[in-house]
């Protein structure tokens, strides 16, 4: 514990506070799956002090989940499938409009994104070729997209998901427009500025919650590497991993209580 805390010191003087906590992050996040794996006995940072740790304050990003996205899906009128899908897939908004059905398979539960619609409304390709992934599908909401396609009137292969009462794409600045709206239906407020990412924020948040490791994370957000995942959140990482060593530690402290009273 002492050679990481030193390493993470050393890493304070010598590196951008950015960069050295990302480095503390990726090897807690290591640790932590070793643990896991039986091939260490503990994680030794998850024993620093807090003066043991980079100094730096991230930019919060702004959130949708929880109570608020639900009040936020609550006022969505016939927008909500499509907020609804954001929430819980992750995709950009102008991935999501160029879903075609033949990019769905509802049966194995993915989503296969390799391109979006343009503001011409038309398919281009990718920013990045990082974009390219397979997304997993929540059976709920694989369930939501059935029911969309048992709907809809454009239901071949080719046709889009999102799509307007002749089939053709959505315009994302609408989409935006709706998207404000119903936040001031809701009631909705919020450190920092709302925007349909906020529902691409709240995905990588339940992911980070539950403990999933960052190459996962980074692959579902279709970021370029980690690296970026880190940096966007974080403060999500610190604050799972701290919820997790108050969890264990909370746990700890109930076991030896309870076994210091047993008759």
């Amino acid at each position: 514990m002492d050679r990481v805390a030193a390493w993470s010191q050393t890493n304070e003087r010598a590196l951008a506070p950015t960069t050295a906590s990302i480095a503390l992050i990726t090897l807690n996040q290591v640790c932590r799956f070793a643990v896991r794996r039986g091939w260490l006995a503990d994680n030794p940072v998850a024993k620093l002090e807090p003066g043991e740790k980079p100094h730096w304050t991230p930019k919060r990003v702004a959130i949708l989940e929880g109570d608020e996205l639900a009040r936020f899906l609550a006022h969505a009128g016939p927008h909500r499938p499509l907020f609804e899908f954001l929430a819980y897939t992750g995709l950009l908004i102008g991935e999501a409009l160029g879903l075609t059905w033949a990019d769905i398979d509802l049966d194995a539960g993915l989503i296969r994104g390799h391109r979006q619609l343009s503001r011409k409304r038309e398919h281009a390709p990718l920013e990045t070729d990082a974009g390219r992934r397979e997304v997993v599908l929540a059976p709920a909401v694989a369930k939501l997209l059935r029911e969309g396609w048992l709907a809809s009137s454009f239901k071949a292969p080719h046709h889009l998901v999102f799509c307007s009462a002749l089939g053709r794409g959505l315009d994302y600045r609408v989409v935006g427009k709706a998207f404000r709206a119903t936040v001031i239906r809701s009631g909705i407020t919020a450190t920092g500025r709302l925007s349909l990412h906020s529902l691409r924020h709240g995905f990588a948040s339940l992911l980070i919650a539950k403990g999933l490791n960052v190459v996962f994370v980074s692959r579902q957000l279709g970021h370029a590497n980690p690296t970026v995942t880190l940096s966007t959140y974080a403060h999500l990482f610190e604050r799972a991993d701290h919820a997790q060593a108050a969890s264990e530690a909370l746990e700890a402290s109930y076991a030896a209580t309870a076994g210091a009273t047993a008759p």
